[in-house]
């Protein structure tokens, strides 16, 4: 059993430290979690409290939120990470070296391979769960591992059940996290953990009992170069029960990453706040006021098909019914007693009511953006309209998630995809490298269809362009030269993200115009010794007198 007194009071107080600067964040959180998606959202769990299964969304009387959001995770999902179509693809930042064939060739291959295992393992189970957190709290966070079965596995965790810490630089370094584990799991997943106690609860009736566990993965400070455990690693990985041990600085695991495992994507982050707000923080007031107007369009609704009802005081004590059909007697001196609504609700009332309600729930289906991920659904007038207003349509509203994109691709999938590769690499699942590639670090490059939507706003300045020169070059055809056809058709093919394979490489198009080159000079020196021996033969049979032909004449033979 690893033992360190020293550590486990650094890792004691630094976790009493991030617990209070996630404080201020939990109000809203908990706020979030019981008006939007209460099965997200754990800010505090005890050991066997068996309370997974218990309803939680007593406070939702309308859940347009919780439907918004789904759409939100669906076009996040299908807009940036599907699975059935490539979302990424590998490159460097040097575009000459991208461009050669065996750079290509080779980047295409990894990619296929990776696409492979992202299929094969978890991983688009998880990202769904990521962008639910992202949408609901404004923030998501998942490890990443490998494993022995997938390659890869993602652990994905629930607001409330982590804390995280910064760098310098505003990146987030540092993840500490309280979960349960039983026994039984324990055991499993850490066999050498040397404590006794958990060995011998393990084999017995409780070994499905539950314990709390506290894990932290922070910068190694003291990195021992050339060790190749956990002492040698870049960030470490500490695992403990919580509250056991302190004294002993007990340790159930310790490992290290070469790279800091933690992917945790914030929706629209402040410099250096650990946490953001997203979607979900901007819809909290209106979802707190469409239940409370949800609540009395209900009421509303109740008063005017089933009023409060007045009765002849003569009627106490008598049976009286309201309901319909029911028969109410009466005796010759009640004659004329009876009962009466209260009070007429005014139709246009209710209407009102649920005028507003409609402009409350489309302000939070807009906080979500479900405007912009069904857009087709929501469209106005005759369908289908043409393809260049869609297209129109579409591009505009994908520049609304330009900042969001950004921040997911260098907090969520570039560290995804490098990770991945890292991973991969090291257990030798890719092919050996060319060498056009040594010194050059890998580049991650988006191409799932929101991506492309942003980058196809670019194509129409490059047609544009092409048409104006073609214009001019009616009368000036010299002016073509201010433009690049190769580049210009690179640009293209990336803006459209089609596939590289299609795409002949600078260095193979520089081989095939050479060829052609030489065939016309050769072409054309064949076809200038063709003229020269037939004149040489029209000359030969020239005759200029004296048995001499005009070419013996030339010659001064």
């Amino acid at each position: 059993m690893a033992r360190d007194v020293a550590l486990r009071t650094h890792l004691d107080d630094r976790i009493n430290v991030l617990r209070r600067q996630r404080s201020s964040w939990e109000g809203g959180w908990r706020d979030l979690s019981r008006y939007v998606n209460p099965r997200r959202g754990r800010f505090f769990s005890s050991p066997n409290s068996n309370q997974g299964g218990v309803q939680k969304n007593g406070a939702i009387l309308d859940p347009t939120a919780l439907f918004s959001l789904r759409t939100l995770v669906a076009g996040l999902m299908s807009g940036i990470t599907s699975p059935a179509r490539p979302w990424f693809r590998l490159t460097v930042a040097d575009r000459q070296v991208a461009q050669l064939a065996p750079v290509k060739a080779w980047f295409d291959d990894s990619a296929e391979r990776m696409r492979m295992v992202f299929n094969a393992g978890n991983l688009y189970s998880a990202l769904p769960l990521i962008y639910e957190e992202l949408g609901q709290f404004g923030t998501g966070c998942a490890i990443l591992e490998f494993d022995r079965e997938d390659v890869i596995r993602l652990y994905t965790l629930t607001t409330g059940e982590y804390y995280l810490g910064l760098d310098w630089r505003g990146r987030v370094d540092t993840l500490a996290r309280r979960f349960m584990y039983t026994y039984r799991q324990i055991e499993q997943r850490w066999p050498d953990h040397g404590i006794a106690e958990i060995t011998t609860k393990a084999k017995s009736a409780e070994a499905d009992n539950e314990i709390a566990i506290m894990h932290m993965i922070e910068p190694n400070p003291k990195v021992e170069k050339g060790r190749m455990d956990y002492a040698g690693k870049a960030f470490r990985s500490v695992y403990w029960r919580e509250g056991s041990g302190q004294a002993e600085g007990e340790f159930i695991h310790r490992a290290g990453y070469a790279r800091f495992p933690v992917l945790a994507p914030r929706w629209k982050p402040i410099e250096n706040e650990a946490y953001s707000q997203g979607p979900g923080h901007d819809s909290l007031p209106d979802v707190k006021s469409l239940q409370i107007l949800a609540k009395r369009e209900h009421n509303a609704v109740d008063k005017h098909v089933n009023p409060p009802m007045g009765a002849h005081i003569s009627l106490r004590g008598s049976a009286s019914s309201v309901l319909p059909g029911a028969i109410n007697y009466f005796t010759t001196q009640e004659k004329g007693a009876g009962m009466w609504p209260l009070y007429q609700t005014a139709p246009g009332a209710i209407a009102e009511v649920e005028r507003l309600v409609m402009r409350t729930r489309e302000s939070v289906k807009s906080a979500f953006f479900a405007d912009l991920f069904l857009m087709f659904d929501q469209m106005e007038g005759v369908q289908p309209r043409n393809q260049l207003e869609i297209s129109t349509r579409r591009e505009e509203k994908m520049q609304m998630l330009g900042p969001v994109l950004e921040n997911l691709h260098d907090d969520l999938l570039q560290p995804l995809v490098q990770q991945t590769f890292d991973i991969m690499f090291e257990n030798r699942l890719l092919a050996e490298p060319p060498e056009e590639l040594q010194g050059y670090p890998l580049d991650v490059e988006l191409i799932s269809i929101l991506a492309q939507a942003q980058k196809a706003a670019d194509l129409g300045s490059v047609e544009r362009l092409w048409a104006m020169a073609g214009s001019i070059a009616a009368s000036r055809p010299d002016v073509l030269d201010k433009l690049n056809p190769d580049e210009t058709m690179d640009v293209y093919a990336d803006k459209l993200g089609a596939p590289s394979a299609i795409v002949v490489s600078d260095d193979q198009v520089a081989k095939v115009r050479a060829a052609r080159a030489q065939q016309a000079q050769q072409a054309q020196a064949a076809a200038a010794a063709t003229t020269a021996a037939d004149g040489a033969k029209t000359l030969s049979e020239t005759d200029v007198g004296g048995g001499r032909n005009a070419l013996q004449g030339i010659l001064g033979l």
